[in-house]
């Protein structure tokens, strides 16, 4: 049974505010055991802010002026088989927080770099008594998160728009 030692173990409940440089309006409230993995911190996000899962993205564990230090991905692209490459589905939140104001950015559409900003502002020793991961405060609306036909030139839906329609592209050396 996987909860045989649930009662026997030390939990760690994590409070995770999740901001977006974006827009100011917007931020969740993330709570996630330390026991939790990435991943499961991933499909709660992803979940909840309406994404699709299957789209790349990594949390970069950052040192307190936001300065990416180490990387966990959704998958091993085997890019350097001499580095370490840790993945979320093998990574627990407990192995990289024990801090407060500990951060870490999620990039979650890596062909424009776009990004949420992370920082643990609480925990607690007590169980939570809601099944974690969840969300616990919902604020404003996410930023879009770019579809791949969109970044390929498909521009069907006229709700996107394109950051360089301004420059005239046609004559590309």
């Amino acid at each position: 049974n996987r909860y045989s030692n649930f009662s026997e173990s030390t939990e760690m409940i994590l409070l995770f505010r999740i901001i977006s440089d974006e827009d100011q309006d917007f931020y969740r409230d993330l709570v996630i055991d330390g026991s939790d993995t990435f991943l499961d911190f991933h499909h709660v996000l992803q979940e909840n802010l309406g994404y699709d899962p299957t789209h790349l993205a990594s949390f970069f564990i950052t040192n307190e002026h936001w300065e990416k230090q180490h990387e966990i991905t959704l998958i091993d692209m085997m890019q350097d088989p001499d580095l370490e490459i840790l993945t979320m589905g093998e990574v627990s939140l407990e192995q990289h927080f024990d801090d407060l104001n500990q951060r870490m950015i999620y990039v979650f559409d890596f062909f424009s770099e776009r990004a949420f900003f992370m920082e643990l502002i609480e925990y607690s020793d007590e169980l939570s008594p809601k099944k974690t991961p969840f969300i616990a405060q919902s604020v404003g609306d996410p930023p879009a998160q770019l579809a791949l036909d969109k970044l390929l030139g498909d521009q069907t839906d006229e709700s996107f728009s394109d950051p360089f329609d301004d420059e005239d592209n046609s004559d590309q050396d």
